[in-house]
């Protein structure tokens, strides 16, 4: 191989025949290395034996470093202890000359600071002569061979130079093994994180997973503890769920809040640490060890994160020999990375689980029977209670179809319609297993399982109800049809008395019989307003129709109410088309509708206030619109859906009395000749209910 400048220059000053002999010595002894196998713990005591040998030394060091000048690889020549190696890099002889990429005689280990013996080494108690050079690749010191001899003064420059041609050749073999060695490593590392993530991806067993984990994980860290720690979410903390090494047992289980230590700083930062001397780092917290009894000298901390959430964290504690490097904490980091979408699949699959068990465990233990079909109908299942409210077995309404439990489903809408975020209230009868018909109210649901839709049918029986609402409306009906008989003889009576009173009677006299009159009449609107809803509930059609002048309605309209407007100051103000057509409708129904909407209005008015009755054609349709509109304070928008439902009110400080059944009259009537009817706000403030009606019957 060409010689450097520098050895060229040692060529000069040493003998030709020792420099031949020197340089086919190392030559010949690399080549014989190298031909053994690249491997640093083999080529490192070969070279200093040749060195030591060559300069008739002692004994002597070499020691190898990363990029970052922490040591990869030390071979002392008495083989003892190298826990004294970091001293020598930060203050001795070795890591000057390292870092000054310069060689270095010291005739006198006792006059030089530099010179760091290890205790028992024979220079403690008397003076020797150390010579070291570096090992230069590349304009990059990559190490360097430190040579002992005993007594002061033994080394000259020839002996460096010597050294120094013997550091020059070995630097490339040095080199090409440390290259060797990496990519060895990480083939190795290849093959062992694919290893990790056939096993890891082949379970959704989060606890398999990460012991796993661990144990592919040590295989190179070679430290003693290990551990992986996932968040909790409801707290926020760190939960150690596996270990191993010293003190797994009892780490198992620690909680670790997101702000403390150097796990939770690598949680909530999302960043991985790597701390070789925790006594200095202020993010270090010793609860750990105070539960584990172990003392935390170096860690290395990566983050398990999916998706940019961090799912927990994985550490590494006091490796077994010398210190965590950065490819530690990036093996580290890789294994994370694999783990990652494992240990969040595996959550994911857990809580799926979870789910499906606490529905499943709901859906048995449901007091209502409850089915499960297809989007056809086809039931999947059935929980106990549905079982026994049909009198089927299970096995035999997995056979069935709904609508087999339903001989009245014409109405049902279609079963696509059925949505998830809304639930479907159905009324209809269920036939049972021995042909019993019972009245049920369904709620319909689609739902997700495995990702398979289905419509979920929740049974609640209300034949009770449907009873008990037959009898109620039977008896109402009986109730108001005794009424009023009795309230027409009444009427009756009253109409005669007021015919026999004489004109010259007291004045007071006529005024009570005119109170009678009309609190009778109104009593019997209300009746036959109430006989009216009843049977408009009940889908009864409206059959007392004729073609009926919108005129002559609205002034009998007048004429009822102009008591009120004469008594109140209260002006009617009619705003109606010329020519307006005859409606088909029930007249008497209609005027009261509209008499029940007057007066509603007069009732929340103001004295001296306008009521204006609107009716108009409208265009391009075959309907007429009616609105009456007054002054008055308006109705809420959170009262305009609720307001015409029987007995409700608006809550008001001066609110006159009443049952609440007028609108819901004047809603059903409307929707009875196939209208609609709302509330709006009026132009210049105020109320305004509106509804409209067709020309004609749309079933003539």
């Amino acid at each position: 191989m060409p010689l450097p400048q520098t050895d060229m220059n040692a060529t000069n000053q040493i003998g030709a025949s020792q420099r031949l002999e020197t340089i086919y010595a190392v030559n010949n002894k690399l080549k014989q290395v190298e031909a053994e196998g690249l491997h640093l713990n083999h080529i490192l005591p070969q070279i200093l034996d040749i060195a030591v040998k060559q300069l008739n030394a002692k004994d002597g060091s070499i020691i190898v470093v990363d990029q970052e000048m922490q040591i990869e690889h030390a071979w002392l020549a008495d083989k003892k202890s190298t826990a004294y190696l970091d001293d020598i890099m930060n203050n001795g002889l070795a890591g000057w000359v390292i870092r000054n990429q310069q060689p270095a005689i010291i005739d006198d280990t006792h006059n030089d600071p530099r010179w760091l013996p290890k205790p028992t080494h024979f220079a403690t108690e008397e003076g020797w002569s150390v010579i070291c050079v570096p090992f230069i690749i590349r304009s990059r010191a990559v190490g360097a061979i430190t040579i002992h001899k005993a007594q002061t003064y033994q080394f000259n420059n020839e002996d460096l130079e010597l050294l120094t041609i013997i550091s020059n050749q070995a630097s490339a073999t040095i080199e090409n093994a440390r290259l060797y060695e990496r990519s060895q490593r990480q083939l190795q590392i290849s093959a062992l994180l694919n290893e990790a993530s056939r096993v890891i991806n082949s379970s959704l067993d989060i606890n398999q997973i990460m012991q796993s984990l661990l144990s592919q994980m040590n295989e190179f860290l070679h430290a003693q503890a290990l551990s992986i720690a996932l968040v909790d979410k409801q707290t926020n903390e760190l939960v150690y769920q596996v270990a191993e090494g010293i003190g797994s047992e009892k780490i198992i289980g620690l909680r670790l809040p997101s702000n403390q230590g150097l796990s939770g700083w690598v949680m909530e930062n999302a960043k991985p640490a790597c701390v070789n001397d925790t006594s200095q780092d202020p993010r270090f917290h010793t609860s750990g060890d105070k539960r584990t009894g172990y003392i935390t000298q170096a860690m290395i901390c990566a983050p398990v994160q999916f998706k940019n959430e961090v799912l927990g964290t994985i550490q590494a504690i006091n490796p077994v020999q010398g210190k965590f490097t950065q490819d530690d904490l990036a093996l580290l980091i890789n294994l994370a990375n694999i783990a990652s979408s494992a240990v969040a699949h595996a959550q994911q699959y857990a809580r799926i689980q979870a789910a499906e068990a606490r529905y499943t465990r709901l859906f048995q233990d449901s007091i209502s029977p409850i089915v499960l079909t297809d989007l056809e109908g086809n039931i999947v299942e059935a929980n106990r209670q549905a079982s026994q409210f049909m009198g089927y077995d299970r096995e035999v309404l997995r056979q069935m179809n709904i609508k087999q439990l339903h001989p009245d489903n014409t109405e049902w809408p279609p079963f696509g319609s059925i949505q998830s975020d809304t639930l479907t209230v159905l009324t209809n009868k269920v036939v049972t297993k021995i042909r019993e018909l019972i009245y049920v109210e369904v709620y319909a649901k689609r739902t997700l399982s495995d990702n398979t839709e289905f419509l979920q049918w929740i049974y609640r029986d209300i034949s009770k109800q449907i009873e008990l609402e037959v009898m109620r409306d039977d008896m109402t009906a009986m109730l108001f049809h005794d009424l009023q008989s009795p309230l027409g003889n009444v009427i009756t009576s009253l109409e005669l008395l007021q015919m026999e009173i004489p004109p010259e009677s007291d004045d007071t006299l006529q005024m009570m019989l005119d109170i009678a009159m009309r609190s009778s009449r109104r009593l019997q609107t209300l009746i036959r307003s109430l006989l009216d809803i009843n049977q408009l509930e009940a889908g009864h059609p409206v059959s007392n129709r004729a073609m009926t002048d919108i005129y002559k309605l609205v002034d009998e309209v007048y004429e009822t109410e102009r008591p009120h407007f004469e008594k109140r100051d209260i002006e009617f103000v009619r705003e109606m088309d010329t020519d307006l057509p005859l409606i088909f409708v029930d007249e008497d129904m209609i005027r009261r509708v509209l008499i029940n909407l007057v007066d509603n209005a007069i009732k929340y008015g103001y004295d001296s206030d306008a009521i204006t009755l609107v009716v108009t054609a409208v265009p391009e349709s075959d309907h007429i619109f009616f609105s009456v509109r007054d002054q008055g304070p308006g109705i809420p928008p959170q009262y305009r859906q609720t307001i015409f439902d029987k007995f409700e009110r608006i809550q008001r400080e001066s609110e006159s009395k009443g049952l609440g059944l007028g609108l819901a009259f004047c809603r059903l009537a409307v929707e009875a000749h196939n209208g609609r009817i709302w509330v709006g706000d009026a132009p210049g403030g105020g109320a305004a209910f509106n509804f409209n009606l067709p020309l004609v019957d749309p079933e003539a």
